[in-house]
Order: C-alpha cells, then structure tokens, then sequence
C-alpha cells in the first residue's frame, strides 16, 4: 500500500471536508455549497464509500482529500501530503521515499553552507593568501571566481566541522554529505578538505551535489573530489551542465575538457559551451546527458599520446551509450531491413604538445577556436592512434588494426564514408578493399547482433507496486525511458491497441515479463496481468505509462484535441492523486526548454511520488515496441486518443450514476430548485458523453481504415 492509500484510510474525507464548510446528510451521500465558488443551490457532494468529493456546479470537478486541501490551502502535493500524514499518524520519514528525500534535502543544505563557508574563507582569511594568489595566476577573475563560487578550505582538522555544527548542521548529516570522515579507530571526525581550493559541483538545476578540492603545492592527490553519497556519482557527473546546457543546444555543440580549470577558463573567455567529465574516461552516463543537448561531440585531449589512446578506448566503449537511429537498406534479395547507426558525430582536438586548453584559452584564443573549428571526426583520429600503436609491417598488426578501426567504420552513417575509409584502412594496412569491406559487413552483423541480445537479456521489470523497490531513487538506470522503435518481424503478431467490444477494456492487460524460450532467449510476453497497486492496471496508468516513454505525444494529443474541439488531456483527467501530480509535472516540463530526460524530470518530483513513476515506468517498458513504426504511427496515435476518450467516459457514466441518487434524494424532498440544477447537470453530462463516444467510433473507423490501406513492406 502506498503512503497515499495509508492516509486516505486513516483520514475520514467527511470529517476533512466538514471542518471548512457545514455538510448535510442527504441519503448516503453529503451536500453542501461548493467551497470554492458561490452558489445558492448546493451543488457540492462528498461521496463517503468512495473518498471522493464532487461539484456539480460550476466547477465541475472533483478529487480526493489530498486535492481538496490543496485546492482549499493553496498547498502542493508535498505540503498537503505531510499535513495529512502528520493528522493520519503517518511516518514519512519512516518511509522508503521519505528517508531518500530527507536525506537528498539534507545533503543540498549542508552543501550549501560548506561553500558559503568556503568563500567567505577565501574572501576574506589570511591563511587564503595562497589560494588567492595561485586564482590570480591562473587569471580567474573575481566575477568568475563569484560565479562559480570558488572557495578554499583551512589547513585545519575541525574547522568546516566546528563551523557547520555551530549553524546547525549536525555530524550524521556532515557525514552524510561526505564533508566529514571518520576515523575509526580513535572514534573520531575530521574534515575531508583541507588546504585546499574548493571548486563546488553541481547538478544540472545548480544544486551543490559535492566538491572538488586543488591542492596548493605539491600535496597529493592533486584533486580530491567528494566520495560516493546518495548525490554525488563521479561516473554521473558532468562539471559545469548547469551552466552551459543552454550555450551547448544554442551551439549545437559540446566541448569536453579534461579539468574543472579547463571549463572555468573557456567560460570566462565566452566559450560557455565547453563542460568536464569526471573520472579518467568519459561513461556512458554521461554522454547521454550530454546528448540531450546535442549530438556534436569534441573532445580536446591531452597532448600526451598514452593519454589520447586511453580516453578514445574510453569513448569508444561508452559511445554504445549514445542513441542511435533506423535506417532502412536494401538487402542483395530486394528486401528491407532496419539497420541502426550511430546519431551522434564525435571529434577530436588535439593539444599543442606541454599546453591544455587552460593554457590555450588564457594565452590565445584565435588558437582555440581554430583548435575547435577543426577537429578531427573520431574515425580520422583513430586512425592515427592505431597506426602508431600496432606494427602494420606484420600480420599480427594488421589483424590488429583492423578489428579496432572496422565497428567505427561500420556505424557511419552515410556509405560514401565508409567507403572513403575503407579504402584508407586498405592503403594503411596494404590489404585489398574487398577483404576489408567483408570484415566491416561483419562488424557491422557483430553490432545488430550485440544490439538484438542486449534488448533480449534486458531483464524484464516485475510488477511494482508503489512500495517495491524499483531502484527509482536516485538511479535513472532502473527505469529506462525505452522509445517505440522499429525492430523486426519478431512483433509483428503482437495485438496493437485495446478491446473494441467494450469501451471501457482495461487496456495491455496481456502483457507480462516475458518467458525463455527453448534457446535461452525471450519470447515476446505471455498472456497475464500487469499489477500497479492494488488490482488490474487501469487504463489512466496505461496512458500515462505511454505518456512517459513518449512525452512528445502529449503536444500531439493538443493539437489533434483542439481539431476535435474536445478539451486537451487535463490533470483532472486522472483520478488517482499520484498520477495527476505526476502529470502536471510532465506537462510543466515538456513546456520548457529542457529535452526530455527521465532522471531530470523525476528530480522535479518530490521523492514521494519517485515509486509511483518506478512502477509506472517498469510497466511501460513491458509494453511491446512498435514493429513498422511508421506504418503503424497513425494507429499507435489514435489508441492513445482512444484511451483518453475512454477515460472521460468512464468519468461521465460515474457521474451520471451519482446523479440519480442525488435525484433521488431530492425528488423525495420536493426541492424544485435542486431538482432543475440536477437536470441541466445530467443533461449537460449526457451531452458530452454522446460527443466523446461518437469521436470514439470516429477513431475506431479511421484505424481500421489505415489497416486496410496499408502497404505490404517485407522487413
């Protein structure tokens, strides 16, 4: 059970609700004048069997406890959540979410006030002098010192300690933070930075997730970052996004340096689209943050040739992280098949020798802008790599050589350059063109092959329930955003759509983790039930499971809305409270500049809806993928409008049935003047129904139009 469903059964909603306006018995239900707009005829029902509250008025809405304080508050999801947790008995902080939030909430302050304390000691102490002094020398100005709110740390054992503890910030949460360590032989705590300018980390909304610590001198290591906390994942992070996600998408272009000086550098000069991974080669993670900006990639490297080989081996392992797209080719039999290739292009810069990009940026610009202007695309760099690393004078070498430089052949994208470097690899390596053509056909084979197994041994989420662990708390890997892609006949049979014999069918009430078949691969899913919660999966779960993996659909749903003249998918739309506050954040976020990314928007979300959007993420990704997406794109569109009207007609029949007891009740109590606002309410009700479930029929019609007219394409 979710904290959500413990509170409303805790909280009696007639008792709520009559503490802000006086309820009347009528029968089995309660009137009253609806609180939120004025009216002489009561036209606001509590419905005690069902939790739930409802304006037959001019509102025409309805909702739980949770909505109703919010509504009558003013509150926020969160805030009405532990107002009534706190009345219900309710321990959030004994909760799985609650203790996740608390303890992100906690880190970010202490964060916060560590590089406040940070700066004000670099300002302004005289054991700072160093630090200042080694700022001026790598010419970092005030301003942007103030901006990326550089900071040092005493040389002392307890000062960041002595100071925290004295504004409130205890040792639990200091070492929470990563900002004390512990010794455990002696019992005590010690602050981890000392002597050391203090360089704050964050994530891509600005929050200060951790820190990076220069030390001055030829103290070792050079850098400490932050360890491991339930913020900071050195393999996540990319130093300095928040600050140049918007100078990247302008720029259509990254620049990815080696250093955290490297970044602050080229951003003082004004080239703001230049970020640092961190770690001693790039991951996957990281590039597909990147690439929710761009998918122009530059590397500057070090000039250090082991350096060089070691971070494009690096690249070359997590670029299988990037997204890709299908192309269709021909095969030698005139059949179609879905070939993907990679959708990013990667470049590399290579440093003058003894200088890195600081050094670059701070002594001549022109130089780094025609450094950047012309990188090299990978393949060219590699080329270079491999020739100096393997003896192309022996079969060994060449061996060699080719099994590195055929898969980045393979996935390019256009076959003028794979030809191109096929025949530089066969001039390179003195072999003729034909046998390196086969070796990158089979690479090529290799790489759909890897690409089929991995979708194929991607475990198959369970269902969840909202207190299951999903690993959603802070790890987007748990709950991919998988897309509906094309991917081969092996879907072909799968049923698309819902049950056109009842229009409330619950919809992918079939789909389950899929069995192993008899050569220790994956079927596609066996007949069963999907559990969200309590009982079948309900169709507003269905839609905005969908929603989720595909977020773009909601613009397209306003805009074929609007043509209908119905009104767009609304947050009343849902009943459940989880699921309207999940949607009203997807709305708010695909409405703003940010690409859609599914761990950016779950940081929108407060940590008690995070199992929520587990659960309803790991049943999206059980949905079976599109096969022919295009074909099939029209159809997949007009279901997930099916699903909507379906849902506001559900809502309409649920209506109209609490309307006849209400008539009932009133009928019995000659009140004509309730009796005719019943009956433009049921009639305005009845009217809207027959106008939604005649554009049902128009959908079902236009569907089964494009099956009839779709073409017949071998894939």
């Amino acid at each position: 059970m979710s904290v959500v469903d413990e509170i409303k059964q805790r909280i009696n909603i007639v008792d709520l609700i009559s503490r802000y306006v006086p309820l009347k018995k009528t029968g089995v239900t309660y009137k009253s004048p609806c609180p939120f707009h004025d009216e002489r005829t009561p036209s606001f029902v509590v419905f005690p069997q069902s939790d739930s509250w409802h304006c037959f008025g001019a509102c025409g809405t309805g909702g739980d406890i949770f909505s109703f304080l919010m509504r009558k508050e003013n509150l926020d999801f969160r805030e009405a959540l532990q107002m009534l947790a706190a009345e219900a008995g309710v321990n959030l902080d004994e909760t799985g979410d609650g203790r996740t939030e608390r303890t992100r909430t906690t880190i970010f302050e202490v964060n916060a006030a560590a590089a406040a304390y940070f700066r004000e000691i670099l300002l302004h102490h005289n054991a700072a002098a160093p630090a200042r002094s080694y700022l001026e020398k790598r010419q970092i100005d005030v301003a942007t010192a103030e901006r990326f709110q550089l900071g040092f740390a005493l040389d002392s054992w307890d000062g960041l300690r002595e100071h925290l503890l004295r504004h409130g910030h205890s040792l639990e949460a200091q070492l929470t933070a990563g900002l004390l360590k512990q010794n455990e032989e002696r019992t005590r705590t010690y602050d981890a930075f000392r002597g050391r300018v203090m360089i704050p980390i964050c994530d891509r909304q600005g929050r200060i997730i951790g820190f990076g610590g220069r030390v001055l001198g030829d103290g070792h290591p050079k850098y400490l970052n932050t360890s491991e906390t339930e913020l900071f994942h050195k393999s996540r992070v990319v130093y300095g996004l928040d600050k140049a996600h918007q100078a990247i998408r302008a720029a259509d272009k990254v620049v990815i340096v080696e250093g955290y000086m490297d970044v602050i550098a080229a951003h003082q000069h004004g080239f703001e689209n230049v970020v640092a991974c961190m770690g001693t080669a790039l991951t996957p993670d990281q590039l597909r943050q990147l690439q929710r900006y761009t998918d122009q990639f530059v590397l500057a490297l070090d000039a250090d040739t082991a350096g060089q080989q070691a971070t494009v081996r690096g690249l070359n392992q997590a670029r299988q992280a990037l997204a890709r797209v299908s192309k269709p080719t021909l095969t030698p039999g005139g059949r179609v098949r879905l070939e993907e290739r990679l959708n990013a292009n990667l470049f590399i810069v290579s440093m003058p020798s003894g200088r890195d990009p600081d050094d670059v940026v701070r002594q001549d610009v022109a130089l780094w802008e025609k450094l950047v202007a012309e990188a090299q695309p990978l393949v060219d760099f590699y080329f270079q790599v491999v020739a100096t690393q393997y003896d192309l004078q022996t079969a060994q070498g060449k061996g060699a050589a080719v099994s590195e430089l055929a898969p980045l052949i393979a996935e390019l994208g256009d076959e003028i350059e794979q030809q191109h470097y096929i025949q530089q690899l066969s001039r390179l390596i003195q072999i003729d063109e034909t046998t390196i053509t086969g070796r990158v056909q089979a690479a090529g084979k290799t790489l759909r092959a890897a690409s089929r197994r991995k979708q194929a041994e991607q475990p198959q989420h369970r269902a969840l329930g909202d207190g299951a662990d999903a690993s959603h708390q802070g790890q987007s890997s748990a709950m991919p955003p998988s897309r509906w892609r094309a991917e081969g006949p092996q879907d072909a049979d799968i049923p698309y759509g819902l049950n056109e014999d009842e229009d409330t069918a619950a919809p992918w009430d079939h789909v389950a983790p899929a069995a192993p078949n008899g050569s220790g691969g994956a079927t596609r899913p066996a007949a069963s039930r999907v559990i969200i919660g309590k009982g079948a999966l309900e169709q507003e779960d269905y839609l905005l499971a969908i929603l989720l993996q595909e977020p773009d659909l909601l613009i397209w749903m306003a805009g074929e809305t609007d043509t209908m003249e119905i009104p767009p998918l609304r947050t009343d739309d849902f009943e459940r409270t989880e699921n309207q506050e999940i949607f009203r954040a997807l709305k708010q976020f695909i409405t703003s500049n940010e690409p859609w990314e599914l761990e950016l928007f779950q940081e929108t979300l407060t940590g008690y809806l995070h199992g929520r959007l587990g659960a309803l993420m790991a049943y999206g990704a059980q949905l079976p993928q599109l096969n022919n997406a295009v074909q099939r794109e029209v159809e997949f569109r007009a279901e997930t409008l099916k699903v909507m009207l379906r849902l506001r007609i559900q809502q309409l029949k649920n209506e109209n049935t609490q309307l006849k007891y209400l008539m009932q009740d009133v009928v019995n109590s000659q009140d004509a003047e309730s009796i005719q606002s019943l009956n433009a309410s049921n009639n305005h009700i009845l009217r809207e129904r027959f106008y939604l479930e005649r554009a049902l029929v128009g959908l079902s019609r236009t569907v089964a139009r494009t099956e009839a007219i779709k073409p017949k394409i071998q894939i």
